[in-house]
């Protein structure tokens, strides 16, 4: 992982001049390349939780948004009344399964 070169993340502050673009045409906030590459970039520097979320993004058990939730880059909307429950705790029950992995049954067995 050290060879590889760590995503440049664009940041919004600094100094301005009138008509710039950003550079690149990298983006920040929202953005679907701006969080995987956020999450790629801690998951590089050694959290241990955005190595495991990255993974999970990759296999398809989680998304990138319930992934960039859990790391506090993004706020889910607050609900409205009109989801479902269901959704909600299939979710969580998914990141727990993710984070928490439970150690393989038949490995314990003598």
């Amino acid at each position: 992982m050290d060879s590889e070169p760590r995503p440049l993340l664009a940041h919004p502050g600094g100094r301005r001049v009138k008509g710039q673009k950003q550079a690149d045409g990298s983006r920040y906030g929202n953005s679907r390349e701006y969080l995987e590459a956020r999450l790629t970039r801690d998951a590089a520097e050694g959290v241990r939780t955005a190595a495991l979320l990255l993974e999970g993004v990759r296999n398809g058990t989680v998304s990138l948004y319930a992934a960039s939730c859990e790391m506090n880059y993004t706020r889910r909307r607050e609900p409205n009344g009109r989801g479902s429950e269901n959704m909600a705790k299939a979710r969580d029950w998914r990141l727990h399964r993710l984070l928490n992995p439970r150690p393989d049954p038949k490995s314990l067995v003598g």
